[in-house]
């Protein structure tokens, strides 16, 4: 694993908007190329992140199939949503053609544990994602996920745990070492052949139960480190393609989209089933037998809950996630070089 000085130095390119720096050597000239089929001639996708991603895949079993386009576990897999989560539905319900999908998603992961500890040590960060499992089994293009650099797209939707656990204490250069880092690790997907990326800013988590439960002061504190990252996060993504000249990015503003349905559940059709979008239900946060369960001690059904526990939403937000995120990599256009998709 590479250290914080090294990750600097090779990173130093990418996040000079980030700290008003001028562009280091390390920048290297890219030909003028667009990779980016359109959404419709996306074939694989590789994802990595936290437990809003996770559907509990394991690379050293069955892979992604006909049967299963996300390989194992059975669909919809392990999700912390109750139900099948944004990678599920981007995969099998707002697809354009048949995908491959391999996510290496983990549940509590942060960018990297080194720098923001996870809440459990045995955690696989976004660093280990990459460099444990994606680099030795997927980076060469194997046989059974045959991926090209024409026809793949890679996410990354993190940060949630990385705010989450360090807001409250956190010193004024964590986010600038923590993006460092994030930007050393995109490079190292570039070098492997990666050029279609997609990043999911953090959603208003600090509207979660488990930080509204700690008053208005941590409510505040953490949407304003929210807001940090995700400028963050857009520069990383700018800088990404101002560097190399045949990279399509998307940055897609998942905190736009979960304010909407937190203040209008109507505001999109999926979740208009939404009638508490503040609490949760004891009884319902580790899980239920199906996604529309009902316990007469929680007054309504699970699916009619917004928050499935004190972090996590239910597939709902999920599903609209999914189709928001769709509806940008359909409009995203190759221009015969670099560019970068906002969503609005």
């Amino acid at each position: 694993m590479r250290s914080i000085a090294a990750t600097f130095a090779a990173a130093l390119s990418l996040i000079s908007a980030v700290q008003a720096a001028p562009r280091s050597p390390w920048h290297r000239p890219s030909p003028r190329k667009c990779y980016y089929p359109g959404w419709a001639g996306i074939k694989y996708m590789v994802i990595f992140g936290d437990s809003y991603t996770t559907t509990g895949f394991n690379d050293t079993m069955e892979q992604p199939n006909p049967a299963n386009p996300l390989g194992n576990p059975p669909y919809p897999g392990y999700t912390a949503s109750n139900g099948p989560n944004w990678v599920d539905f981007l995969t099998t319900t707002y697809n354009k053609t048949f995908i491959e999908t391999v996510n290496l998603a983990y549940g509590g992961a942060t960018i990297d544990s080194n720098l923001v500890a996870p809440y459990l040590p045995t955690v696989l960060s976004i660093n280990q994602q990459i460099n444990t499992e994606y680099i030795p089994v997927y980076a060469d293009q194997p046989s059974f996920f045959p991926w090209q650099s024409d026809n793949t797209l890679f996410a990354i939707f993190d940060g949630i745990n990385d705010v989450g656990n360090s807001y409250g204490a956190k010193n004024a250069s964590l986010n600038g070492i923590i993006f460092a880092e994030y930007a050393g690790l995109v490079d190292e997907l570039y070098q492997t052949g990666a050029r279609n990326f997609l990043f999911l800013n953090v959603p208003p988590v600090n509207r979660s139960p488990l930080t509204t439960a700690q008053g208005a002061s941590a409510e505040s504190l953490e949407a304003a480190d929210i807001a940090d990252w995700n400028s963050r996060l857009y520069k990383l993504a700018q800088n990404l393609t101002d560097a190399y000249h045949d990279v399509t990015a998307f940055y897609f503003d998942t905190n736009r989209v979960f304010t909407e349905v937190l203040d209008d559940p109507c505001s999109f059709a999926q979740t208009c089933p939404y009638k508490n979008t503040t609490d949760y239900c004891a009884a319902y946060e580790n899980g239920t037998p199906s996604w529309y369960s009902f316990n007469a001690t929680c007054g309504i059904p699970v699916d009619e809950y917004f928050w499935l526990n004190s972090l996590h939403p239910t597939f709902r937000m999920h599903n609209v996630t999914a189709m928001e995120i769709a509806r940008e990599l359909e409009i995203g256009k190759c221009h015969g070089g670099s560019s970068l998709h906002y969503g609005s």
